[in-house]
Formats: C-alpha cells, structure tokens, sequence
C-alpha cells in the first residue's frame, strides 16, 4: 500500500488538491481546508452504479461556504470518487462503508467531528453516530431516504431514463433530481463521467455486475441494517445535536419522510433541530448553496457555543 500511497493524486475541478490515505488497506481519497472545529461531508451513492458517479466534490459549495470558519473535509467512500474498491466481494455492504467511516475518522484523529451526510450519506453519517458517539460532536442529515422511515421512490421516479449510459444520461440522472437545475453544469457532468469511466471506480461495476452484489447482497443487507437503525433512534440512542434539512419538493425522498423523522429523533433528542427549503428537491446544498451554508453554520455555531455535545 505505501506504494500506492506514492501515486499521484487526482484533483477535482472544485476542490483544493487532495491526499491518499491508508484505512483498512482502501487507499481514501480526502481534500481538507480551514481552521477550527472539524465538519466532515458524506455525500450520497454508492458503488456499482454504472449510470453517474458520486464524489467528494459534491460537497464543494458548502466546503468553500464552511472553511473560513471551520476545518472541512471531503472525503471518498470505498468505491466511488477516487478511492479504491472494496477489497473483498462481502465487503460491498453498507455496513462496511460506515466501518470505512469511522475508521477513517480514527486514522485522522480529529476528535470529536460535525457530520454532516446527504442521501445515503446522511444514513452513514447517522449509523456511525449511533456506533461511535465519541468520535461525533453532532449531525446534520440531508435529504436522506435511505435513513427516513418508509420506501424511497427514487427507483420509480428515476426508472426509464430516455437516454443510456453517457455523459447525456447522467445528465438528465442528476437534474430529474432536482428542482433547481443550474447547478448541473458541463463540468460537473464531464468530472462525474470521468469517474465512471476510471479503472478504480469500473472495477466496482464489474464486481456488482458478475456477482450480483447490489441486489443479493448490498440492498437485502442494508434493509436489515435500517430496520436496526431506526430502533436504535427509536429508542433514544443517538444522543447528539442533530439538524434535519429537507428539499420540499424532493420527488424521490418526499417531505413526509423528513417529517416523519425529524419525529423520530426529536421524541428522545431534544437537540433536534428540521430546516426545509422550498422550491428544492434532493440537493438542498446545491440548489441553495448560500441559504445551506448559513443555516449549517449557525447550527454549528450553537452546538459549539453550548457544549451540546457532552452528554
């Protein structure tokens, strides 16, 4: 692995240049900025998907928004952006990306961070609040249909696209996501593509694809995990700040289910605070980025003003 640790390190076209870390033998991409309280970023996706590709540059407007004040990371999860695979086939679960997670905090040794997560992101960032209180001072979770209570509909809302596998396709992926759609830019679109096109990131596909693996073994699994995840924040485990921030006219993640999970946490954790912006679907940082960013930072600026965090 030093070796590889040696290699070049590929940019994104919004990001500050980035660094390769050893977790768990994964070789991780990360970018960091800025001084003070760390916020780590978890953006949404997961591996195997052959259509568009998640990255850390996901997070870009709210990295730049954030890092006059705070210490912002980004960073890659196994098998998408730049980071490596997963390394054995029973690793492409859900499970094993919270491990990365927190693992990956742990190599860093930040302390106690801000986690904010979108999309399944926000279920990763949850889960590995619940699994490691210590290494977390709160949460924001955005948008997050795989954590909310009920059946995500973005497969029925997202089924049949019009255009195959190209830059075209992801194209229309991303802005079907979405209310705003500026933010889709030529770009964005050309540095997603380009991940899916690279050997890190194809090496997941073909695994997926050969094995079976989202449907016999990552979906199945991470339904099992919700199950146990929305017990725990049931029964009051979380026992963190949390801020819940919600698109209003998210078709594939719908407004009830931010609802239905702001009630969730906020019976037992009373530090739960629900933001929700309209004219806005699934990417409330990218569509809004300048409202994102303020109501992130005065969330934060309370949690930290208060000590919210000793429990």
């Amino acid at each position: 692995m030093s070796s590889r640790l040696d290699e070049p390190v590929p940019t994104y076209y919004d990001l500050p240049g980035g660094s390769w870390i050893d977790v768990d033998g994964i070789r991780t991409w990360y970018a960091a900025a800025g001084t003070g309280a760390p916020v780590v970023f978890v953006y949404g996706g997961n591996f195997g998907g052959a259509s568009a590709a998640s990255g850390a540059n996901s997070w870009a407007p709210a990295f730049h928004a954030l890092k006059g004040t705070h210490r912002v990371i980004a960073y890659d999860k196994p098998g998408q952006g730049y980071s490596d695979a997963p390394l054995r086939l029973e690793d492409y679960t859900m499970a094993k990306v919270v491990d990365h997670l927190m693992h990956f905090l742990e190599v860093l040794d930040l302390g106690p961070v801000h986690l904010v997560g979108h999309s399944r992101g926000g279920y990763i960032a949850t889960r590995t609040t619940l699994e490691r209180q210590d290494l977390v001072r709160s949460l924001t979770i955005v948008n997050s249909g795989t954590l909310s209570p009920g059946v995500a509909t973005n497969e029925v809302t997202l089924s049949n696209p019009p255009i195959g596998v190209s830059p075209a396709g992801a194209r229309w992926l991303y802005q079907n996501y979405c209310y705003q759609r500026d933010w889709v830019t030529d770009e964005f679109i050309a540095q997603s593509w380009s991940i899916v096109e690279s050997e890190q990131y194809q090496k997941g596909v073909r695994e997926c694809r050969e094995h079976d693996l989202l449907g016999g073994l990552f979906l199945p699994e991470l339904a099992k995990d919700k199950r146990v995840t929305l017990q725990w924040l049931a029964e009051g485990r979380l026992q963190r700040p949390t801020q819940i921030v919600w698109g209003r006219d998210d078709r594939t993640a719908h407004l009830s289910r931010g609802l239905a999970l702001f009630d969730t946490v906020r019976r037992s954790e009373k530090r739960t605070y629900l933001s929700v912006v309209d004219k806005c679907g699934h990417y409330p940082y990218r569509e809004h980025p300048e409202w994102f960013a303020q109501i992130v930072t005065r969330f934060l600026e309370e949690v930290e003003s208060r000590d919210f965090a000793v429990c």
